[in-house]
């Protein structure tokens, strides 16, 4: 699937559009857990990959770690 499996994508925003990051999580027999970038026009950007599980204590830290870094308010589902 794009952008491939050895690929980078490089986006550029400017701080005073970020709004929050916001961290989604639903368990059950598909366990999803994920961290996107809301910006002020509404746009999400995911931050982790979908194929890979990570367990929720290690998702917490990332998402209040990344949202103190760059000084957003931190959103959950």
């Amino acid at each position: 699937g794009f952008p491939g499996k050895n690929r980078e994508l490089c986006l550029k925003f400017h701080f005073t559009e970020l709004k929050s990051i916001k961290m989604f999580i639903r368990d059950g027999l598909n366990p999803k857990r994920q961290l996107f970038l809301c910006l002020n026009d509404s746009r999400e950007i995911p931050l982790t990959g979908v194929d890979r599980p990570v367990s929720l204590t290690k998702i917490e830290q990332e998402a209040v770690k990344l949202a103190q870094y760059l000084n957003v308010y931190l959103e959950t589902n």
